[in-house]
């Protein structure tokens, strides 16, 4: 790929002249620093150039010289390399600024740019960098023992998305459900619709003591009695665990389904119950042992976490012989890393916060680096309607489904509102807003640059047949907005990186809103179909690189792209 060909030389001229410096004002036995990154970022603002490095900065306190004075034999031994290089013509200035390197791109290569993104389409932007390391990436894993709410729909929405952002950066990714079908969440579902069902035939039972009230609990008791009658009247030892299994499967029945429409598909569907039975609790706890990790103390088995960063230990097997929930959670990460996974991510509720340090110490006392996995908690969404909160519990059937929301506002919308902020930050999802089909709402601001592309494109075959015979020619693109658009065109690899490397894939909808709004500010000053033919076809041409990345953008989001609006 064309930008990714020239960022990298460029960052391996720039490591050339800070390694000249070095060679050139420090003694001889001064090697250069390894942990020091030589490399460019994208300016915040553009009248600093298009790119810039901290590396004097990072430098100066090798070298025990200031920034400044760092800096200016940096770039002079930047520019030396550069001058008379293919690469030095794409190099339009290049200047110091405090203890940064700041670096303007020549027109030469937008041209090149523009060329590029077409040419390679759908492909501008991937990346090898990942070089196909597998990753596990666990995702929604809710229990089976209701719907999908708007806070697996948020997790749904994050972690589809990081994984296509993932593999677009040359990761070899896994999606991948644990289901929680075994234990006390499982027993209360299956005696709550026991219960319903019995109250359907007019016995006055009661829901145990923290059992699940929503609706769809009889729902399910009404389908049980269609199919089976009066059979389950007459109890026997069987009867509860009917009643449990048949309420997980017609539940999963229902978030395989909403995960479907919500565009959502995984890899792999491990079920706590099949870790249960092939005894991989058990082992893994005598792995532990082994090694020394596990003690016995009032009755119940711990794992001494605190020898590995944790703030206390934590109980594994309770005195009752049960085990707590970090038993399995144990035995689930070390089956991960024996299927060949080198780094495990999981997405997590808010209620996980404690969850992070007694994992990372078991990820270490199975001898894996702790490193190797990322803990991600996704925050809870707050429903706004009318200006009012919506209050939401799964187990009293308080809540809003996914499925609700899917039906009320759609797919892209629905997913787009989930990922537009960090994960680790609360959302306000506000329904109104998000219904509106105006520029007060980012989605329909974003889709709308791309069927005013698409509508463009059509006007044009339509209005000027012999612009297909005109010569393409970029120069032509002078004005400040192609300039500004251009530039933000550029940056869509950066983004793409960047929302890999920090597992954040709400920067790529900043970006999107960055690049529609150059885009329609573009549209408004500068008419694309105009007189001037040559000036013309260079436009359709500069529109049609932003409706690509538009596409690639959207697509890495599993957004739609509407050709009319």
């Amino acid at each position: 790929m064309f930008e990714k060909d020239i960022s990298k030389k460029i960052a391996e001229a720039l490591l050339s002249a800070c390694k000249k410096y070095f060679k050139e004002h420090l003694p001889e036995d001064t090697n250069f620093p390894e942990n020091v990154e030589v490399l460019f970022q994208v300016t915040r603002d553009h009248k600093f150039g298009d790119l810039t490095s901290n590396a004097p900065m990072q430098l100066a306190r090798y070298a025990k010289k200031s920034p400044g004075e760092i800096g200016k034999e940096v770039v002079d031994n930047f520019r030396a390399i550069l001058e008379g290089t293919e690469l030095g013509k794409f190099i339009g200035d290049v200047n110091l600024t405090g203890g940064f390197i700041n670096l303007r791109f020549a027109r030469e290569y937008y041209s090149r740019l523009l060329l590029s993104i077409y040419r390679e389409k759908c492909n501008f932007g991937r990346s090898s960098d990942g070089g196909g390391k597998k990753i596990n990436l666990e995702f929604v894993s809710a229990n089976p023992t209701g719907p999908l709410t708007i806070a697996h729909g948020r997790q749904a929405a994050i972690g589809d998305a990081l994984a296509r952002i993932l593999r677009f950066n040359g990761f070899s990714v896994t999606n991948e459900y644990y289901l929680n079908d075994y234990g006390r969440q499982i027993n209360l579902l299956g005696k709550s619709v026991k219960t319903r069902y019995l109250n359907l035939f007019g016995k006055n039972e009661s829901l145990p003591e923290d059992g699940y009230m929503g609706d769809y609990i009889i729902d399910i008791a009404k389908q049980i009695k269609a199919e089976k009658g009066e059979k389950l009247l007459a109890q026997d030892k069987n009867t509860d665990e009917f009643f449990s299994k048949y309420a997980v499967k017609y539940i999963m029945k229902l978030i395989t389904e909403d995960l479907s429409d919500f565009g959502v598909k995984f890899d792999v569907w491990t079920s706590q119950k099949s870790i249960e039975k092939c005894q991989g609790v058990e082992k893994v706890l005598k792995l532990l042992k082994n090694k020394g990790y596990i003690y016995e103390e009032d009755g119940a088995v711990w794992f001494a976490s605190t020898r590995l960063g944790d703030d206390k230990d934590r109980v594994v097997t309770k005195s009752d012989g049960t085990y707590t929930y970090l038993a399995p959670d144990v035995a689930y990460h070390k089956d991960k890393y024996e299927r060949g996974y080198s780094r495990l991510i999981d997405l997590l509720g808010p209620d996980h916060h404690g969850y992070i340090k007694r994992m990372t110490a078991a990820v270490e006392a199975l001898g894996h680096n702790a490193a190797s996995l990322d803990i991600l908690i996704v925050q809870l969404v707050t429903l706004t309607r009318g200006g009012k909160n919506v209050s939401m519990s799964t187990r009293k059937g308080e809540f809003i489904s996914l499925r609700e929301i899917i039906d009320e506002i759609g797919k892209d919308v629905t997913r787009f509102f989930f990922l537009s902020r960090r994960l680790d930050s609360h959302l306000d999802l506000d329904i109104d807003l998000a219904k509106k089909e105006s520029a007060d709402n980012p989605v329909f601001y974003i889709q709308y640059a791309h069927a005013r592309i698409c509508s463009i494109k059509k006007f044009g075959r339509f209005q000027r047949a012999c612009l297909f015979f005109q010569k393409l020619n970029l120069d032509l693109l002078v004005s400040k907005e192609e300039k500004k658009l251009m530039r933000k065109l550029n940056e869509f690899p950066f983004a793409s990186k960047t929302s890999a490397d920090t597992l954040e894939p709400n920067r790529v909808i900043v970006y999107l809103n960055e690049l529609a709004r150059c885009f329609h500010s573009f549209y408004t000053e500068c008419r694309v179909i105009g007189d001037d033919n040559a000036l013309s076809k260079a436009r359709l041409h500069l529109v049609e690189c932003v409706r690509i990345v538009l596409a690639n953008g959207l697509d890495l989001l599993n957004i739609t792209l509407p050709k009319k609006m």
